[in-house]
């Protein structure tokens, strides 16, 4: 494991006494959601840390706290992600909504160097709206800020229309079906990964929870291997690139699943592996 992180150590430079990571929640209400969602999710991850890191030492991880955005000139969530990024600490944000990573753009785009984005899920989540809507999170990202790209992996193709598989090849986007993202094709996952991250100076990566737990329909979208998700981790970590990793969920189901604690405690996992080769 330790020979996964000579490339993090020659690139990360901070105190010993920092943790490699930061974990946060923050909840903001995003059209359609109604003020019942909003005040559901709201409640969900107000007191998730209790139940996140119960048994975690805290030398692996510093705890950011807990934020409702209710304003867009609320500013909190961008200076508390910068505070921890100018520290080398990589902010963990758990969140009730994709479009919340719209507020870390200015700053994971200040420097004009490539940002890389790796979003596992069943959808591109490029819905083209005039504004931000639950959906369409990744249509602003690209649209507006042209030093970054794109690496979907997991896209159910029986949940995502051939109109949106055309916009995200207009968009310049690389993807990988939820059938190719399977354990089976880990060898050729790793492989595009790695050539995705060495083409970025940048890397953030975001999940959405809902593609890793089981829904209730059988016509439900295609659930991802979470062993697979954790190699994904365990190689955007050791790039040395990470710069931010949203995990998005905004019910108790997902938020406070056996695989939500399972990446979590994967993070916590390689946290100490990071301090063990600083």
């Amino acid at each position: 494991m330790l020979g996964l992180f000579k490339r993090y150590r020659l690139n990360r430079h901070h105190p010993v006494h920092v943790s490699p990571f930061t974990f946060l929640t923050a909840c903001e209400r995003v059209k359609p959601m109604s003020l019942l969602e909003f005040e559901s999710a709201q409640q969900s991850l107000e007191s998730v840390s209790d139940w996140l890191y119960q048994q975690t030492s805290p030398t692996q991880y510093c705890d950011g706290g807990h934020l409702i955005l209710r304003d867009e000139a609320d500013y909190r969530y961008q200076d508390l992600l910068l505070r921890h990024m100018t520290m080398q600490s990589v902010p963990v944000s758990l969140v009730n909504c994709h479009e919340l990573i719209l507020d870390a753009l200015p700053i994971l785009t200040a420097n004009e160097e490539s940002v890389g984005f790796v979003h596992i899920g069943n959808s591109f989540e490029m819905k083209q709206t005039l504004d931000p809507q639950l959906g369409s999170a990744y249509h602003f990202v690209l649209s507006r800020y042209s030093n970054t790209q794109l690496f979907c992996i997991g896209v159910d193709p029986e949940h995502e229309s051939s109109q949106r598989f055309e916009y995200a090849e207009d968009m310049g986007c690389n993807w990988l079906t939820a059938e190719e993202s399977g354990f089976g094709y880990r060898s050729q996952l790793k492989s595009q990964l790695s050539d995705y991250i060495d083409r970025s100076e940048h890397v953030v990566l975001t999940v959405d929870l809902a593609s890793l737990v089981p829904s209730n329909g059988v016509n439900g979208p295609k659930t991802l291997d979470l062993q697979t998700v954790i190699s994904v981790f365990v190689q955007a970590v050791a790039s040395g690139k990470l710069k931010l990793i949203q995990l998005v969920g905004g019910s108790d189901k997902l938020i406070y699943s056996r695989q939500t604690k399972a990446l979590i405690d994967e993070l916590c996992l390689l946290s100490t592996e990071v301090m063990h080769v600083a």
